[in-house]
């Protein structure tokens, strides 16, 4: 064998046991803190996988939807939950695929998370509520309405995903990444690289939160935590992310809500004030409110204003 195919495979062989080595650490260490204890809620078993979910408080039900990411969960809540349950019986969800609900290997679409949330309403909260969701997770809200409107009282998105966003398709482009992604040896490397604390931490500084001094080690190891949580088999609701699965046009939707809806949208982001004015354009009859001082998820860091507004439009 020749001296430069030797160094060739040495390489490889190294490289490939490094990949093992990291996976194998993160798998190991992610979850040893063990900070999304499920002792607090329990599992709607749902056709697809058990979905995490908590209940408390008393009075009109209110179900708090977290933004459709990996590292999300319904921790995304937590500053708001004891202010709404003085006045509501208050459900969060673990979204499929996020935090402590199930994270099977599936393709994770618009549509299954609207059949999600209609089996949700139906089986579990078993009356009209009023839903709050953020970002991506408003157009499953929107989507569901739009299928059946008897299952919300009332609607509220905060920050939600433009209408330009939720139009881009699955391409070329973005089925090669899914596809990546999904692999099961080079796929986790790269999902867990994607989903390390620097990436995190980032995604805290510059989008989800206006003021650095909000941000704590503990919550960002909770969303580290909540990317890791059950190994890798985070990767398949990150490959449809990224391959643009889980968007869908909702702009007719939107076009024809007749149940009483509220957007909160922070001026502070150009991206998503721009499509406050998208969704108002689409249908004027969409209360709108704009706020300062809020990034992202307002809720996480003026929960006080934010939970005034929920009361006064419920």
């Amino acid at each position: 064998m020749k001296k430069s195919t030797k160094c060739i495979l040495f390489t490889l062989g190294v490289s490939i046991a490094g990949i093992y080595a990291y996976n194998k650490f993160i798998e190991d260490t992610a979850s040893q803190k063990n900070l999304l204890s499920d002792k607090d809620g329990q599992y709607y078993n749902w056709k697809y996988g058990n979905v995490f979910y908590t209940k408390a408080g008393s009075g009109s039900p209110v179900l708090l939807i977290h933004d459709t990411d990996t590292t999300a969960s319904s921790v995304e809540w937590n500053k708001i939950i004891h202010r709404l349950t003085k006045n509501h019986t208050v459900y969060t969800i673990d979204l499929l695929g996020c935090g402590r609900s199930d994270k099977p290997a599936l393709e994770y679409t618009n549509y299954l998370y609207v059949q999600m949330l209609q089996a949700f309403m139906k089986d579990v909260i078993q009356e009209k509520a009023t839903v709050i969701a953020s970002n991506i997770s408003a157009s499953f809200v929107i989507m569901t309405n739009h299928i059946d409107d008897s299952l919300f009282e009332k609607i509220i998105l905060i920050n939600p995903a433009s209408l330009k966003q939720l139009d881009m398709i699955p391409d070329e482009v973005s089925k090669v990444k899914k596809t990546i992604i999904q692999l099961p040896f080079v796929g986790t490397f790269v999902y867990n690289m994607m989903n390390n604390m620097q990436h995190i931490d980032e995604s805290f500084r510059t989008r989800y939160v206006t003021r650095p001094q909000l941000i704590s080690s503990s919550i960002e190891d909770i969303y580290y935590e909540a990317a890791h949580k059950n190994g890798s088999n985070g990767r398949y609701l990150f490959s449809s992310l990224l391959g643009n699965y889980v968007n869908n046009s909702i702009t007719h939707a939107v076009k024809t809500i007749s149940t009483p809806t509220l957007i909160i949208g922070s001026v502070e982001m150009k991206r998503y004030a721009l499509a406050l004015d998208d969704y108002h354009k689409v249908n004027t009859n969409l209360d709108i409110v704009r706020i300062t001082n809020g990034s992202l998820y307002p809720h996480m860091e003026i929960p006080e204003k934010i939970t005034s507004i929920i009361e006064n439009f419920i």
